[in-house]
């Protein structure tokens, strides 16, 4: 067996293609694409490893540009602190596909710290390349029957490390194994027992390969560490590229990138916003998540997850596309994660209180679930989304079944001055027991129309709950009587006039406005009714999150649920399928078997009459263009301001509705009309993202 120097070894290395196919018995061993610590010196060590074992003509194929390699911070000073000259890698830069093909040569693959080749590599296996072996601690999604190691340790290091020295063939080079020693503690924050994915075996790596460098272990993560938050001179597009991962999921293309600091101080920086829409077109994503991590020296960690989605005309997907991403991260239990507000930053920024978690496992979670939404037409329930569902929920049968009947306000504590419940809505006093009566004030004839105007009773749970219909008056737009079809009542709701979470009181006015709705069904209901939800155009800052899905469903009564004919979805977006997902674990089945997904306003004219719905404007801006069976749906234009009084329709004036109506009429006759109604607007000053990114 030839023995062969880490020095001679990097010095041997091709600098081009033409130089690299002259190499008898070629093998490249390519680490991921994100090129961080790890990928380098497992690509590295296994490469020496092959080399000097006689196994292969092995190269190290860094997956960066040798100019992107600086951004690297604890790899570029571990590189020169070990004396490795930079030059004489081979980047992936040098790899020229098409010049393999042209010579009718064929590579063989070694893929470490990952097990799918991405991007340049993809496009060799493709073409020219076969994948030979396997060494990774990811979840396996491989795609090829070869020798492979997958085992899920912290760092891929490890495995590299233990196949190096299970050979005693090979004598494990002192800088080799500071390499693999580097990655190990960097992957398992220096084998931290806070950090739930270190293993036995990455400690007993740790262990032996300690000795070999002659280095202090908790001397030499500071250093590492240190190396790695020196962050400040790189420009934003530069962080964003240092550990920057690209993913496949279907038609949507996602960029995962993790950044060696908090979302929200990202957010200080000038331009952030400008720069994450360049470097999305860049990247050709459909939406950015930034993954933020601390973890200092002393003080608590903290992880922040950013998501960011570029304008829908750069896109060409839903405006509510990174909104849903959020859903399905707040949905897992295991993550521990809420919103928080980060007003410079146009997008979402959840806190992540589970931090043991990073990249690894929150990328399958989005994976899998937009794989599952984008083929899953019909909102029935996948495996993966089941699982997803009852992380959060458990057992189904554990879910209290409440309703409107069965929620009890008898125990809400009423706060200073007016009744309020837990909900928002204005309680009425209830009768209370006393020798002498309380004394009635004087209601004048004034005060008494004021007060009917003003207010309108709902009985929840057996409780009346007076909703102050000014609190909501520019969002009451939200529902419209359509008429009857037959003996069912048509009920229209616009999500464009949802409120904006930045303002004042939001949870209190989204709690009114969903009793008022519940009002207005009460009053026009007959026998049954037929909703026809109308989303697309519901600006991001707008789109309420799971829990509120959830409490809201149970408050509706059981008889409301029963008397639901069908639900019309028109213009469905994958936020509309992540949330019908979500919802399964507490939602009768028979609620699914009456969604229909409606691609546009004429289709929707086919099954109810249109001729008495106001229909916003932003709805027919875009329902010319929105094509139901495209994957990446064209979307809308910037979202204008919300629903004033004056744009709010006639069914939701502020006049009562009368206590009784009028037999429902036939569903009538007259042409199909499509009136525009006013843009809604709300009066509270919107901030970065009350429209569509």
């Amino acid at each position: 067996m030839a023995t062969v120097t880490f020095a001679n070894f990097i010095d041997s290395l091709p600098a081009d293609t033409e130089s690299l196919l002259r190499a008898p018995n070629l093998r490249l061993v390519v680490g991921n694409e994100s090129c961080d610590l790890d990928s380098m010196a497992c690509s590295l060590a296994w490469s020496h490893y092959l080399t000097c074992t006689g196994k292969a003509s092995a190269v190290p194929v860094f997956q960066c540009r040798a100019d992107e390699l600086p951004l690297r911070t604890e790899s570029v000073w571990l590189i020169q602190e070990l004396g490795i000259p930079t030059a004489k890698l081979f980047y992936i830069g040098n790899l020229s596909v098409d010049k393999i093909a042209a010579a009718g040569s064929k590579v063989d693959l070694a893929l470490v710290d990952h097990n799918a080749p991405t991007g340049v590599m993809a496009d060799l296996v493709a073409r020219v390349g076969t994948v030979v072996e396997i060494i990774d601690h990811h979840r396996d999604g491989r795609k090829w029957e070869c020798p492979c190691t997958i085992e899920q340790v912290g760092s891929c290091a490890t495995l590299v490390a233990e196949r190096l020295l299970s050979d005693s063939g090979y004598a494990l080079d002192k800088t080799v194994a500071t390499l693999l020693l580097a990655a190990i503690l960097l992957d398992t924050v220096n084998l931290s027992s806070a950090e739930k994915r270190v293993t036995e075996k990455d400690s007993t790596m740790v262990q032996k390969l300690l000795p070999l460098v002659a280095r202090q272990q908790e001397d030499f993560y500071s250093q590492l560490l240190d190396a790695r938050l020196n962050v400040s001179w790189l420009t934003t597009p530069q962080l964003l590229q240092r550990d920057f991962k690209k993913v496949q999921c279907g038609h949507y293309v996602l960029g995962f990138c993790s950044i060696p600091c908090l979302v929200s101080d990202l957010a200080q920086r000038e331009h952030l916003n400008g720069d994450c829409l360049q470097f999305s077109q860049l990247q050709g994503v459909h939406a950015l998540l930034l993954l933020g991590a601390v973890f200092p020296k002393e003080g608590p960690r903290r992880r922040q997850i950013g998501l960011y989605q570029p304008r829908d005309h750069v896109t060409g997907v839903s405006h509510d596309f990174a909104e849903s991403i959020s859903s399905v991260l707040e949905s897992q239990e295991v993550l521990n994660c809420e919103h928080i507000s980060v007003p410079s930053f146009n997008g979402v920024v959840l806190e992540q209180r589970n931090t043991l978690l990073s990249r690894k496992q929150i990328l399958p979670m989005v994976s899998d679930f937009l794989a599952a939404v984008e083929h899953d037409s019909h909102p029935g329930l996948s495996d993966v989304i089941r699982t997803y569902a009852t992380e959060q929920y458990h057992d189904k049968d554990s879910v209290p079944r409440l309703s409107v009947s069965s929620l009890s306000l008898a125990d809400i504590q009423p706060s200073v001055g007016v009744p309020v419940d837990p909900m928002g809505a204005v309680l009425l006093p209830s009768t209370t027991h006393h020798d002498q009566p309380p004394p009635i004030a004087e209601y004048t004839l004034e005060e008494e129309v004021t007060d009917h105007r003003r207010y309108r009773v709902v009985c929840v749970g057996g409780e009346k709950v007076r909703v102050d219909l000014s609190l909501i008056q520019n969002y009451r737009g939200i529902v419209q009587h359509g008429g009857y079809s037959g003996s069912n009542a048509i009920i229209f709701i616009s999500a464009c006039y949802l409120p904006p979470r930045n303002i004042p009181d939001y949870h209190e006015i989204l709690h009114q406005l969903f009793f008022y709705v519940l009002s207005v069904l009460e009053q026009i209901i007959v026998e049954g009714y037929i909703v026809v939800y109308l989303h697309y155009t519901t600006p991001q800052n707008s789109l309420p999150g799971m829990s509120v899905f959830h409490k809201f469903y149970k408050m509706v009564d059981r008889r409301l649920r029963k008397q639901l004919q069908l639900l019309y979805i028109v213009h469905p977006t994958v936020w509309v399928k992540a949330m019908l997902h979500l919802m399964r674990p507490f939602v009768s089945s028979k609620f699914y078997r009456k969604i229909h997904f409606i691609g546009n306003l004429q289709e929707l004219s086919e099954h109810v009459p249109l001729n008495q719905f106001t229909v916003p404007e932003t709805i027919l801006s875009i329902d010319d263009s929105f094509d139901p069976n495209e994957p990446q749906h064209k979307d809308t234009p910037k979202q204008e301001a919300p629903p004033t009084q004056e744009a709010v329709p006639q069914e939701a004036s502020l006049e009562p509705i009368p206590e009784q109506l009028d037999d429902p009429p036939a569903a009538p006759d007259t042409p199909l009309t499509l009136e525009a109604a006013a843009p809604p607007t709300h009066d509270a000053t919107p901030t970065h993202n009350a429209t569509p990114n």
